[in-house]
């Protein structure tokens, strides 16, 4: 049931493909699309590239780049699309979009799903990775789900949404970041030491209990912000995101940086663990995604958002954590009009 593209060809691409539906992307109309072997898809053109670009990049190309670096399908695996419009995967995308967005009342009526299937790098026969690019569109309102299956690890990707005119989460390097929208049953223990109620405050220093190496430095503290983020210098109250890349002088990870309110509702707490049933879970976490690694967690630090409300609007409720490794697990999310990053931050 799924549509092969035309040719195993290194740095190839499908044809034009007609969708059957327009599909919407901020604000832009697509009737047609490519999927590109090297990890990516573009709407008004072909597009080989396999070396991602530092973002915002390339300002005259919309693009969506679930895993963009040099994929050779000649050596092993497909490259795989196909266009739904009723049925059960229509149905699957209903009841997905309605459960990370419960608000909404969506219902789905076009699916495009591209998938990059066991595909080698180049050129390194024999390795195998499994990405997925879920386009979905009904209604007024759009959506792009990524799935990630095996992922072997080697060289530099990059993953992101590039739109001329907005932008957006990312994640670059060859750090590897796993994004989870995810469920109360995803979360760690929500527990520990509370944040102070306080507009833009922050904890005191925290001193770890291992010491947590960051893109090649090592850390021995760290604060939790009441606005979304974590920082290892100093406590930062700061609730406007930046623009990427930013505060070159400043270690960020960030897991939804905005404007959050602990005076109105909820709290920000924190904890650490070196024994237990909270590593077990990390080791099998993180061993889940990346099988080969056999690894083992001997320290995890654990900070949660719990329903915490936007600034000025008391009763809002959002909640996410994140974890070493770094893990970010999403709950309930408040609409919100306010600017909203996803970030996980090096400084050069």
């Amino acid at each position: 049931d799924i549509t092969p593209v035309l040719k195993s060809l290194h740095d190839g691409s499908s044809s034009l493909i007609v969708l059957q539906r327009p599909f919407v992307y901020f604000g832009r109309q697509y009737n047609q699309i490519y999927v590109n072997n090297n990890g990516h898809l573009t709407f008004d053109a072909a597009w080989h590239r396999y070396v991602p670009y530092r973002f915002p990049g390339n300002a005259s190309r919309d693009l969506i780049a679930p895993f963009w670096t040099d994929l050779d399908n000649r050596q092993n695996g497909q490259v795989l699309y196909n266009q739904y419009t009723s049925g059960s995967v229509l149905q699957r995308a209903t009841q997905d979009i309605n459960t990370y967005f419960p608000n909404l009342n969506f219902v789905a009526n076009w699916i495009f799903v591209a998938t990059w299937y066991e595909v080698a790098y180049f050129p390194t026969s024999g390795t195998r990775t499994t990405v997925q690019a879920v386009l979905i569109s009904g209604g007024q309102y759009s959506f792009v789900l990524m799935n990630y299956g095996t992922i072997f690890l080697k060289i530099f990707f990059g993953c992101w949404y590039d739109v001329e005119t907005y932008e957006t989460c990312i994640l670059m390097g060859i750090f590897v970041v796993t994004y989870i929208l995810s469920f109360p049953g995803s979360f760690y223990p929500r527990s520990g030491t509370a944040n102070g109620q306080i507009d833009d405050g922050s904890s005191s220093l925290i001193v770890l209990q291992r010491p947590f190496v960051y893109f090649g430095r090592q850390y021995n503290q760290i604060y939790v912000n009441n606005n979304g983020h974590l920082t290892f210098d100093a406590a930062w109250g700061r609730f406007t995101p930046y623009r990427f890349p930013g505060n070159p002088s400043r270690d960020l990870i960030a897991p939804f940086w905005t404007d959050l309110d602990n005076t109105q509702n909820g709290q920000v707490l924190y904890n650490q663990y070196t024994s237990g049933s909270v590593l077990q879970r990390a080791t099998q976490d993180i061993n889940t995604y990346f099988p080969d690694l056999n690894f083992v967690a001997n320290w995890v630090f654990v900070a949660t958002w719990y329903e915490v409300a936007y600034y000025s609007t008391s009763g809002t409720v959002s909640q996410l954590n994140p974890y070493s490794f770094v893990l970010m697990n999403y709950g309930t999310i408040a609409q919100t009009s306010r600017n909203v990053q996803v970030r996980i931050k090096k400084h050069i």
